[in-house]
């Protein structure tokens, strides 16, 4: 082997190691410092809504919904864009909620989706009336 080719075969040599030890180092920093991903529990809930609101805030409409739960107790939530899903609009899903109507809702809590009240997550279902175990739980 002349010099050349030892020297060429020498820096591949030192390329491939610097590259193990960065992936090494890459790794490692990696299982002991782990992505920590905040996960929100949603909590299913139903209401009467007794009020539907629009209202403007921080130059951003707000869709309410004034809803009393079985055991009387008021409660506003908000129809925040990014909670109820890319395949519905806000406006649209606002509009089908009828008051005096009963609903089953998924809720998030305000600090998940940045929000000014509880959120309804995902899709609406429109019930009839509480249900038992509300009920029972409300008395």
């Amino acid at each position: 082997m002349n010099e050349e080719s030892r020297a060429s075969v020498d820096m591949n040599a030192i390329k491939y190691f610097l590259m193990g030890v960065a992936l090494i180092l890459i790794l490692a920093l990696v299982m002991f410092n782990p992505i920590r991903i905040v996960r929100y529990d949603r909590e299913p809930i139903e209401v009467q809504v007794v009020k539907k609101e629009i209202t403007e805030q921080d130059g951003e409409k707000l869709y309410l919904l004034h809803c009393e739960k079985a055991d009387g107790e008021q409660e506003i939530l908000e129809l925040h864009k990014e909670s109820i899903g890319e395949r519905f609009e806000q406006d649209v899903v606002y509009k089908q909620i009828k008051t005096g109507k009963y609903y089953s809702f998924r809720v998030a809590m305000k600090e998940e989706f940045k929000s000014h009240y509880r959120t309804v997550c995902g899709a609406v279902k429109l019930i009839n009336g509480f249900s038992q175990e509300t009920t029972a739980s409300g008395e």
